[in-house]
């Protein structure tokens, strides 16, 4: 039995990285709390990758598929939110 999940299209980066892509997530689940999960796995599965240098904005590469481990991760965002999804809280 698998849990229902949906795909977002988000904009992650590291200290030498931007990636956009898509991240499989839990129905109404909030990127907030599979950050801060305990139980989250410590790597992101991302499908439909675009790599980039993070200084430079040029694409390094693009993959179907790409896992990132979780402690790399310095900000992560949605780049569109469908209408389905609630917004997240912002102060």
């Amino acid at each position: 039995m698998h849990a229902k999940k949906e795909k977002l299209r988000v904009e992650l980066y590291t200290t030498s990285f931007r990636i956009e892509a898509n991240m499989h997530i839990f129905a109404g689940a909030r990127l907030t709390d599979i950050m801060q999960s305990r139980e989250t796995q410590s790597f992101f599965a991302l499908t439909d990758v675009e790599v980039y240098d993070v200084d430079s904005s040029q694409l390094l590469f693009k993959t179907d598929f790409i896992d990132i481990n979780k402690a790399h991760v310095v900000m992560l965002r949605p780049m569109e939110i469908p209408e389905s999804r609630p917004r997240e809280q912002t102060f």
